[in-house]
């Protein structure tokens, strides 16, 4: 039996890679029942998928180490600066966004100087401002089941 120590990846490599592909199986629980749209249908350079967060806020446990991913790119992405990932992910990009931002977001990205290198963008928010630039097909409602203690009244039971 191995040890948590001859588990863990040993060099950074490994540790971004153990990172991605667990990251890449979060993404793909959250939204992997997203059929991806045409190019022609959404007249975006890329395929796009956005998980709408239903109850949870931001702040909720689950999203604990999720929540600020993406963050470090939204200053690129309205700057117009290289962004080198081909398939940039945004945990709640409205925490980190104005309100004329988040209505911009999408327009920046499909306008960004990378966009033609941009494979897939998937975006987990809450905002009806960012997820009003999205065609229905290509939004997936993210419910769990403790989502009845989220409803905004004090009675969480």
């Amino acid at each position: 039996m191995k040890t948590m120590l001859q588990c863990r990846p040993k060099t950074k490599k490994q540790r971004e890679l153990k990172m991605f592909e667990s990251l890449n199986s979060i993404m793909e629980s959250y939204l992997g029942k997203i059929k991806p749209l045409s190019l022609e249908v959404t007249k975006l350079p890329f395929f796009i998928r956005c998980g709408c967060v239903k109850m949870a806020a931001p702040r909720h446990e689950r999203f604990d180490l999720l929540r600020d991913i993406g963050s470090e790119l939204i200053n690129s992405v309205f700057e117009n600066k290289e962004i080198k990932k081909v398939n940039p992910i945004f945990f709640f990009p409205e925490r980190h966004l104005s309100v004329v931002e988040q209505q911009a977001f999408i327009s920046a990205l499909k306008n960004h100087r990378n966009s033609k290198d941009f494979l897939n963008i998937d975006i987990i928010t809450s905002s009806p401002l960012i997820i009003g630039n999205f065609q229905r097909e290509s939004i997936l409602i993210l419910q769990w089941n403790d989502d009845h203690k989220h409803n905004g009244t004090t009675n969480n039971n």
